[in-house]
């Protein structure tokens, strides 16, 4: 018998500890501490993509993880076509008929687009990488069906004529053609493989059925069944096979669940971060993406093999505050942080002059602000540390006296004083702050679009204007690298979701945020990797990351709220403290950002 060293060409180690080198795939040890024989295999995982540009759900996809296309979706119907580099969603020329539930096939620059609804439509499309082009016409038109294959050998099957149906179709790059018929009738169904090779996954019978069919270019044969039965999920469509297919979310009850197909059997896979429905689906069995959803979103999660096992993010309970509060500001990071100000009971109250420090477990109080020096809602701060920090400006709606703030105040890590006062300050109310002590930012303001840089001894100068005049933003980053995202504009006012970054001179428009953000809702971290924006108005438990490339959904705040304080030097750890929801809270909580560590596994006898 051939032992493993002559097989692998590796000996068995003896060790203490778990390798963590990624060279150590394949390898297997003894592990002394617990006992047992281990190693490192590829696991399957979900992660955050890029979200994509316009909100939408029953769609089609088709394409590769790094190269897919979708199109379609509602409401309303849609010609609207993105397509996707693994990365970022670009929107490209449109479908030449607006529809919803419709089915796709291809690749990103050699897709299909056919039936769908509204009503049971026919009709066919070609895209090129370029532009869509009206191709000859289904034989049964229908909404609701499943597609795959290529652009020259695609197949439609399923779907919703007046009732569910077994129909199924070829194409040959010009003309569709009859194929075998479905062994069960069926609308809402997924598909996977090739013209001559593919799966018939779940749908309507109109019970929600998890059944697979296999098609062999002729006649359909039964295949395993889904462990959970289901309706509008997705499947690996494009470079899925038939005994490599991946099925993800559907109804009901927007499922996280996801299933891997073997050619016989379905087995659990990783679930997706987000429950969700009516989605589209692209990519293969190790290589998938998932995107949008009902109620209308525009989430991308990515499904890849790897030797690495990512924890999700996740927000945690924290130490609460002494008391609750609204409209305070944050600086410091997760277990080091401040909480500056606010309104103690209720909006249009006094502001209070308290400061609260945190150790990562507990709030306590801290030094004072001086006497109507707190303010209510526009007072701005920098990110800066727990012992070295600047406040200013704001508003107090009460006397003495009521009115916008010019004070400005440096902290350091037992007691504010008082430094020059800022005139400009005067027309800054619901600004937002960046930067550290010695080098603040303030941004925006009450319709304004103001920037103001500060020095290590407190001399304000101004900056590059904000391409749109905003307030209550949410604002992070050092002062040449800032971020200014979400807050009220326009004329009429509205919250927004435009977000710039600034880079000691001047702003620059990026990404929009996928979620509008308003009402002094908390944030952590820089403009360049992870900035983390969550609560906001009205009462959200939203969180959303910018990456430095594009905005990503993160998992949600247990407790949603407007008006919390955030702190974090990064947006991989970080904490939201107070705010309202919609009573004062002095809730804390605090952020993890996704870890990424390798996949063990403990080898077994049996």
């Amino acid at each position: 018998m051939s032992t493993y060293k002559e097989l692998i060409g590796k000996p068995v180690k003896y060790l203490s500890s778990d390798p963590t080198d990624a060279g150590a795939e394949g390898q297997v040890w003894y592990n002394s501490t617990s006992g047992s024989f281990k190693t490192i295999l590829a696991t399957g995982a979900w992660a955050s993509g890029g979200t994509m540009g316009t909100a939408r759900y029953a769609l089609a996809g088709t394409g590769s993880q790094t190269a897919g296309l979708v199109f379609g979706g509602t409401p309303p119907a849609r010609t609207l076509t993105e397509s996707y580099d693994g990365t970022t969603w670009t929107e490209v020329n449109d479908l030449g008929t607006a529809r919803y539930s419709n089915a796709g096939a291809g690749t990103q620059t050699a897709a299909l687009a056919f039936g769908g609804g509204p009503g049971t439509l026919t009709q066919t499309e070609e895209f090129n990488g370029t532009s869509w082009s009206e191709q000859n016409d289904l034989s049964t038109g229908r909404r609701t069906l499943g597609g795959t294959g290529t652009q020259t050998a695609g197949l439609a099957f399923g779907g919703f004529t007046t009732v569910e149906t077994g129909a199924t179709e070829e194409y040959d790059g010009t003309n569709w053609s009859t194929g075998g018929s479905l062994n069960t009738a069926r609308r809402t169904n997924s598909g996977s493989g090739t013209q001559t090779a593919g799966l018939a996954i779940a749908g309507t019978t109109p019970a929600t059925t998890g059944a697979t069919e296999e098609y062999d270019g002729s006649v359909w044969t039964v295949g395993g069944s889904l462990i959970t039965a289901r309706r509008v999920g997705a499947a690996s469509n494009g470079l899925g096979t038939q005994n490599g297919a991946l099925y993800f979310g559907g109804n009901p009850g927007y499922l996280t669940s996801t299933e891997g197909y073997d050619g016989v059997s379905w087995s659990t896979r990783p679930s997706l971060s987000t429950g969700r429905a009516y989605i589209a689906g692209f990519g293969s069995g190790d290589s998938s993406v998932a995107a949008a959803n009902f109620p209308t979103s525009g989430i991308t999660e990515e499904f890849s093999l790897s030797i690495y096992s990512p924890i999700a993010a996740a927000w945690s309970s924290g130490g609460n505050l002494p008391a609750p509060v609204s409209a305070n500001q944050g600086a410091g990071t997760q277990t080091a942080a401040l909480s500056i100000s606010g309104q103690p009971t209720a909006p249009g109250t006094a502001a209070t002059t308290a400061t609260n420090e945190y150790d990562g477990s507990a709030w306590t109080a801290g030094g004072s602000l001086a006497a109507g020096a707190a303010s209510y809602g526009g007072a701005s701060a920098t990110k800066g540390s727990q012992t070295a920090s600047l406040y200013w400006g704001g508003y107090n709606p009460t006397p003495p006296p009521a009115g916008y703030r010019t004070t400005v105040s440096s902290y350091d890590g037992s007691s504010w004083t008082a430094q020059s006062p800022f005139p400009g300050f005067s027309t800054m109310g619901y600004s937002s702050g960046a930067g550290t002590e010695n080098a603040a930012l303030g941004m925006g303001g009450y319709l304004v679009t103001n920037t103001y840089e500060s020095d290590a001894i407190y001399n304000w100068t101004a900056g590059g204007a904000l391409p749109q005049a905003r307030y209550a933003t949410a604002a992070g980053g050092p002062q040449t690298a800032a971020i200014s995202a979400g807050g009220y504009g326009g004329s009429p006012v509205v919250i927004q979701n435009n977000a710039d970054t600034y880079d000691g001179s001047s702003w620059t428009a990026i990404s929009v945020t996928p979620i509008t953000y308003a009402q002094r809702n908390g944030c952590f971290g820089t403009d360049s990797s992870d900035f983390v924006v969550a609560g906001g108005t009205p009462n959200r438990a939203d969180t959303i990351a910018w990456d430095g490339i594009s905005w990503s959904t993160k998992t949600s705040l247990s407790t949603a709220r407007q008006g919390g304080s955030g702190s974090g030097a990064s947006g991989s750890i970080g904490l939201i403290s107070g705010g309202q929801n919609p009573s004062f809270t002095n809730v804390t909580e605090e952020f993890t950002g996704e870890i990424v560590q390798l996949g063990y596994k403990t080898l077994t006898s049996s």
